[in-house]
């Protein structure tokens, strides 16, 4: 079982919708794009905003329990329990794809390339993909981070996240869940941390044309020497 499958009953309270979010990701979709793919979709809430204005989407993620609540939330929406690496057995064109949530930190980072590849197969010429991850190049000059807590609106939860591990070529990312001082979830597993730079230069490499880089959903600068998210912009050439 997943750490996301073990923390599932409470996905959407931590991370609920954010409006700001929706509207940056749609907002660079090409005007022609009415198919879009979302690649770690999770309950699936942004592909039941975009088919609410009427978009065919398509959401994939690895865990079965966000699919099946997700298919059961969304049936406008097309929804597969897939990995990243696997999306080479859908069939496109999508004419725009995302990817937030620091989700494709998850893929091996020597596999990377791969997944470009059978996600440019599937995107038509001009079709923009956007990428969330953290600050990798501030968390790379870190011995270990831990974010500030999180208290889960309407209830006297706690989220917490932290890197107690760091290196160049992984980091430990555990979670905990709290209710005063007592646990009710922790976890962990192992993200695959890439810098913006690296991102960029495999997009060039993979067939994509870097557009721009954020540091927040608000329009942010992207700022290596602070703690933030990176959102990259690319489109499929």
């Amino acid at each position: 079982m997943s750490l996301y499958s073990e923390f599932a009953e409470y996905y959407e309270v931590v991370f609920p919708f954010e409006e700001e979010t929706y509207s940056f990701v749609r907002d660079r979709f090409p005007a022609r794009a009415r198919r879009v793919l979302d690649v770690g979709c999770g309950t699936g809430d942004y592909c039941g905003r975009l088919a609410s204005q009427e978009y065919e989407t398509v959401g994939v993620d690895p865990d079965p329990w966000m699919v099946e609540r997700a298919k059961r939330r969304y049936p406008a929406s097309e929804f597969r329990v897939l990995g990243a690496e696997e999306i080479g057995s859908l069939t496109g064109p999508f004419g725009a794809a995302y990817c937030i949530g620091n989700v494709v930190s998850h893929l091996v980072q020597h596999r990377l390339s791969d997944f470009l590849q059978a996600l440019r197969e599937l995107l038509e010429p001009g079709a923009t993909w956007v990428i969330q991850t953290v600050n990798w190049e501030f968390v790379l000059t870190q011995e270990s981070y831990k974010f500030p807590d999180v208290p889960v609106a309407g209830t006297s939860l706690v989220f917490e996240r932290s890197y107690p591990e760091i290196s160049e070529d992984r980091v430990l990312f555990r979670t905990r869940l709290r209710e005063g001082e007592q646990s009710v979830f922790e976890g962990e597993t192992t993200l695959f941390p890439v810098r913006a730079e690296d991102y960029a230069s495999t997009h060039r490499t993979g067939g994509f044309e870097f557009l721009e880089h954020k540091g927040s959903f608000a329009g942010a600068a992207f700022d290596p020497g602070i703690m933030s998210g990176s959102i990259l912009v690319f489109r499929r050439t």
